[in-house]
């Protein structure tokens, strides 16, 4: 800032401090004065504006690797099946399959009994699923076709291990690992077209990696396009009212004993569940990866009391000019507006540029390290381009408030000092 103390100073500043005595005050010259201060030593603006930048960039980068991190383990963790899956009673199954899709059966739940069973405090998620029989694409033999709800999946999309570029529609399938359609491939079944959106990864889990997986409002489209099943009988507009199977995923903190006790007193069912063992390494991991949301929240202290303790300095070094101000007659607010707007400055410089190479650097780690683990078969999956910009807005509005925060309290306390002391050139 130029200086305007009592022994000399810019004249143009004190010229306008003049008018402000003779013709009121106003924020304007104040804002001037703040962009001018800003300027003047651009060692120290780098300095701070570094700091700051640095901040930002943490957060950041913590933002979006935490969101990469969770999406993978997420996927990973998914690809594992579900902690346990409803159940008609009677039905014989393998338990490796049944989590990952119900197996065929004729055996059907009763209708509602997924949202009583949704509502157990155990339970966090639950996915029906139907497993319908229909001719397959030649005519002849019946392929196996599981209605799911895609909104409530667990285990069908972590598997897709490729898509095609645009959201799943109606008439949309996935098609098993082992099924021969290709990706984007068009095809009839009993008049109704459909389209190969993905393919699933191999599991070794034969109704998983044989099956055509549709949602249920594909599934509406083929009940109204006069699709019978295997047995003759119309495609169900509704397959997942009375589903073959639904499952589920614990709430965290929530164990397979739970689940048991809640589900005993529905007539006609039977559980099947993975491993303890399973459910308590998937919680832990969520709770760690959770965790660490608030570690970067803490974090956000830092440039607070980075530019604090610089403004702390910088104010105190600049004493003569705080004096000649409130000797003027400019209140208390009035400097710490105008100490505000030039931190707010330097905060803007710091974080427009370490975002821009965040943004880089982040690019090549995934070019460099993702490509290595991907080789690995270790999926580090990225946030998408806009996730990534809000991240980058949230960090520079987060770290920017922070930073002038300490700037504004800090001009507070020394604003509060005597005008008198501070033209001697002491302090309280």
């Amino acid at each position: 800032m130029r200086n305007c103390s009592i022994n000399g100073g810019a004249i143009e500043i004190q010229s306008q401090l003049y008018g402000v005595i003779l013709g009121g005050f106003h924020r304007p010259v104040l804002l001037r004065m703040a962009i001018s201060d800003a300027s003047r030593r651009p060692w120290r603006l780098g300095f701070i504006a570094s700091g700051i930048g640095l901040a930002c960039a943490a957060s950041f980068g913590a933002l979006v690797f935490h969101s990469s991190i969770s999406r993978s383990l997420e996927q990973g963790l998914a690809r594992l099946g579900a902690d346990a899956v409803i159940l008609p009673g009677g039905v014989t199954t393998h338990l490796t399959p049944v989590l990952l899709s119900v197996e065929p059966g004729s055996g059907l739940l009763p209708q509602d009994l997924v949202a009583r069973i949704g509502g157990l405090p155990a339970v966090g998620k639950i996915a029906p699923q139907r497993t319908i029989n229909v001719a397959d694409l030649s005519g002849h033999l019946p392929t196996e076709m599981v209605v799911f709800d895609s909104k409530a999946d667990l285990t069908v999309f972590p598997w897709v291990v490729e898509s095609l570029d645009r959201p799943f529609a109606i008439g949309d399938v996935i098609a098993g690992g082992r099924r021969p359609e290709k990706l984007g491939k068009r095809f009839m079944i009993q008049g109704v077209e459909l389209t190969i959106y993905g393919k699933l990864g191999l599991t070794g889990a034969g109704p998983f990696e044989r099956s055509l997986f549709l949602a249920s409002e594909s599934a509406l489209q083929l009940a109204r396009g006069g699709v019978l099943t295997a047995e003759g009988k119309p495609f169900p507009e509704d397959p997942l009212e009375t589903p073959s199977g639904a499952l589920i995923r614990l709430k965290p903190g929530f164990g397979l004993e739970e689940l048991r006790f809640g589900a005993a007193s529905e007539p006609g069912i039977m559980v099947q569940t993975g491993t303890g063992s399973q459910v308590a390494v998937r919680q832990a991991i969520e709770a760690l990866v959770a965790s660490s949301l608030a570690t970067l929240a803490l974090a956000l202290v830092a440039p607070a009391i980075l530019v604090g303790v610089a403004y702390t300095g910088i104010l105190a070094e600049r004493r003569h000019e705080l004096g000649t101000l409130l000797a003027l007659g400019v209140g208390r607010k009035d400097i710490v507006f105008m100490v505000v707007v030039e931190a707010g400055l330097t905060a803007l410089a710091g974080v427009v540029a370490v975002i821009v190479a965040s943004m880089g650097i982040i690019a090549v780690f995934m070019r460099t390290v993702g490509f290595n683990l991907e080789q690995r078969s270790i999926n580090l999956v990225l946030p998408p381009v806009w996730e990534c910009v809000l991240y980058a807005l949230a960090s520079a509005l987060a770290v920017a408030g922070t930073a002038v925060l300490g700037a504004a309290m800090a001009s507070w306390i020394a604003s509060a000092q005597s005008a008198w002391l501070l033209l001697r050139g002491k302090e309280t």
